[in-house]
């Protein structure tokens, strides 16, 4: 890092659209406009497995989950597939556990709680267009966003807090929101 030196490249078939490192860092997996989700060894710069993000005509965003069970990945259409990490390194057509239909705008964003115990998903091309999944019963949280004055209006960014006590998200007018998460005591 004190010399920033570029140490390797690896190449796809299109352009990247997001990319994410796994939870002991030893994998990157990175996605691609095409629908495509490559998963690379870090050590030896190589895909290790390449397979079709299931539905998806141009992929946005991926994220893995911290405890190394889960990685997401969601599309232009709206749908975040939700796929078991071990398949993902094992099978070239792996199944997802779960798809969630709950957005109706691309998916740009994508973040697991640091306990992955929530998925939270948004996009930033529609209003409040942001929701919680619990996991791993893989089901959205019927009381987020509150929708009283609409002030979440288009998420940019959002994330966890280390002990998932709080959620922020970050919208296009330059606030950061933050929420209380009460089913976390100790933040």
């Amino acid at each position: 890092m004190k010399t920033k030196e570029l140490i390797g490249s690896m190449k796809i078939n299109g352009r990247i659209s997001a990319s994410t490192f796994s939870s002991d860092s030893k994998r990157i997996y990175t996605s691609s406009v095409n629908g495509e989700v490559y998963v690379w060894d870090v050590n030896s710069r190589k895909c290790i497995n390449r397979f079709l993000d299931e539905g998806s005509l141009c992929g946005l965003s991926i994220a893995a989950s911290k405890n190394g069970q889960y990685v997401a990945c969601g599309s232009k259409s709206g749908v975040v597939n939700i796929y078991n990490q071990d398949s993902c390194l094992q099978q070239t057509n792996p199944k997802p556990i779960k798809a969630i239909m709950n957005l109706v705008t691309g998916v740009t964003s994508l973040t697991f709680n640091p306990t992955t115990e929530i998925l939270a998903v948004a996009s930033r091309k529609m209003k409040e267009a942001v929701r919680l999944v619990h996991l791993p019963s893989c089901t959205v949280f019927s009381n987020f966003p509150v929708f009283k004055k609409s002030v979440v209006s288009r998420v940019q960014t959002m994330d966890f807090s280390p002990r998932s006590g709080y959620f922020a998200l970050g919208n296009e007018q330059g606030r950061a929101l933050l929420y209380r998460l009460h089913h976390y005591s100790d933040f």
